[in-house]
C-alpha cells in the first residue's frame, strides 16, 4: 500500500489516497505542481470536487494569443522553412514574438520539433511558458509519442511533471496500450510515476479490464503496482462506479489492501455521496474494507453535508464503528466550518466525542473568530466540553488551522 503523504494544490489531508483526474491543462502563467503517486487527493475533497471539475479540458487556441485584428497572414503548411530565418532577422523582440504567435499553430503542425526548439531558445518569461504549454498540447494532439519524447528530452522538474501528465492523460484516452507501453519504458522518477498515474486513471475510465491487466503483468515494483491500481480503479469509478467498487473490493481483499477499496469508493462518493454510502451499508457488512471506507465517507460528508453525515452515521453499528466515524466527521467538520461544528458539539450530551476531535473544532473556531468563540464558550453548561474550551490557548498570529491526521 502506498505510504500517505501530505501535498499541496488544494489537496485534502487524508490517511488514504484518492486519485482524481489531475489538472492537466494550464491557463495563464500558473504552474500547478501535482502530487506524484505516493498519496493524497489529487484534487481536494474540500473543493467542489472533482475531478470535481476544477480541471480544464482544453487549452485556449494559440491563435487567441495573436493580437485581434492582426493583418499578418497565417502561413500555409508549405512555407514554414523560411519562418525561422525571418524570426531571427526580426530585431524588435515584441514584433518577433508576435510573428511567432501568429504562425505557431501551423508551424507546430508542419514541423513541431523546429517550433518547440525555437520557443525553447527564447528568454524564459511567464508569457513564454504559457505559450510553450499550449504549443506542446497541440503537438501532443497530433503526435502524443513525439510530444512525450520531446518533453522527456527537454524539460525537467515540475515542467516535465506537468507536461507528461498533460500528454499521458489524453494519449491514454486515445490509445491506452501504446501510451502505457511507452511510459513504462521511461526511467523511474516522480515525474514518470505522476504521468503513469494520470494515464492509468484515464485509460481505466475507458477500458478498465485492459488497464488493470497491464498493471498486473508489467508493473516493475509492488509499490508501483499498488499506486497504479489506486489510479485505475479511481478512473473506472468515474464511468462505472458500481462495477469499479465491486472489482476493487475483490482486488483489495486479494492484495490485503483495504485502503484501495476505500479509495475507489470515495471516488464514487465525491460524485454521488448518497448512492455510494448506501451501497456500502448494503453490500459490505463488516471487515477492514468497511472500516476504512467509513472513515473516508465520514470525511467527505463533513465537507459536503455534515447533517446528512450524522444521519448516515446513525445507521452504522453502535460502538466503535459509529464512534470512530462520528469523531472523524467532527474533526473534519471542525476544519471546514468550525462554528457549525462547535454549535453541534455543544448540543451533544450522549456522543462519545474524542478529545482530539474536539480540540480540532475548538482550535479552529477560536482562530477563525475569537469573539464568537468567547460568546459560545460562555454559553456552554459546565462539563468536559466547557473545561476543554476554557483550557484552550489562543493561537499565535499566522498559525495554520488544525487538520485531522
Amino acid at each position: 500500500m502506498p505510504d500517505p503523504v501530505r501535498a499541496g494544490s488544494g489537496i485534502f489531508v487524508s490517511s488514504l489516497r484518492i486519485s482524481m483526474k489531475p489538472l492537466s491543462m494550464f491557463l495563464g502563467a500558473a504552474v500547478i505542481a501535482l502530487a506524484s503517486a505516493t498519496g493524497g487527493y489529487l484534487l481536494g475533497k474540500k473543493q467542489a470536487h472533482p475531478s470535481a471539475t476544477a480541471a480544464t479540458d482544453k487549452l485556449p487556441s494559440l491563435a487567441q494569443d495573436a493580437k485581434p485584428g492582426s493583418k499578418t497572414p497565417t502561413r500555409s503548411r508549405t512555407d514554414f522553412s523560411t519562418l525561422r530565418s525571418e524570426l531571427d532577422a526580426q530585431k524588435d523582440p515584441l514584433a518577433r514574438f508576435k510573428l511567432a504567435i501568429q504562425n505557431l499553430e501551423g508551424w507546430i503542425d508542419a514541423d513541431p520539433k523546429a517550433a518547440m526548439a525555437w520557443l525553447q531558445s527564447q528568454p524564459r518569461t511567464a508569457r513564454l511558458q504559457d505559450v510553450m504549454r499550449k504549443a506542446l498540447s497541440r503537438y501532443a494532439t497530433n503526435d502524443p509519442k513525439g510530444a512525450a519524447e520531446w518533453a522527456a528530452a527537454n524539460l525537467t522538474g515540475h515542467e516535465l511533471n506537468n507536461s507528461l501528465i498533460l500528454i499521458a492523460e489524453d494519449w491514454a484516452e486515445r490509445n491506452g496500450l501504446e501510451a502505457a507501453t511507452w511510459i513504462s519504458a521511461v526511467p523511474a522518477s516522480r515525474e514518470r510515476d505522476a504521468a503513469m498515474e494520470s494515464m492509468f486513471f484515464a485509460w481505466a475510465a475507458n477500458d478498465p479490464a485492459a488497464a488493470i491487466d497491464f498493471i498486473g503483468k508489467n508493473a516493475s515494483t509492488p509499490q508501483l503496482a499498488a499506486m497504479l491500481r489506486y489510479a485505475a480503479y479511481a478512473g473506472w469509478a468515474k464511468t462505472d462506479p458500481v462495477g469499479a467498487v465491486n472489482a476493487s473490493l475483490a482486488s483489495s481483499k486479494t492484495q490485503n489492501d483495504p485502503a484501495q477499496f476505500a479509495n475507489t469508493l470515495a471516488n464514487w462518493a465525491v460524485m454521488d455521496l448518497a448512492a455510494s454510502s448506501q451501497w456500502l451499508l448494503e453490500n459490505v457488512k463488516s471487515g477492514d474494507q468497511r472500516a476504512a471506507s467509513i472513515q473516508e465517507l465520514a470525511a467527505i460528508f463533513a465537507g459536503q453535508s455534515p447533517e446528512s453525515g450524522l444521519e448516515w452515521i446513525a445507521k452504522l453499528n453502535p460502538g466503535e464503528e459509529r464512534d470512530s466515524a462520528l469523531n472523524r466527521l467532527a474533526a473534519e467538520w471542525g476544519s471546514s466550518d468550525p462554528a457549525g461544528a462547535a454549535k453541534w458539539a455543544g448540543s451533544q450530551t450522549n456522543a462519545n466525542l474524542d478529545p482530539e476531535a474536539v480540540s480540532h473544532i475548538l482550535h479552529n473556531f477560536l482562530a477563525a473568530d475569537s469573539k464568537a468563540f468567547e460568546t459560545w464558550r460562555a454559553s456552554l453548561p459546565e462539563g468536559p466540553l466547557k473545561q476543554q474550551a476554557t483550557q484552550l490557548e489562543a493561537p499565535t498570529a499566522g498559525e495554520e488551522p488544525l487538520t485531522p491526521e
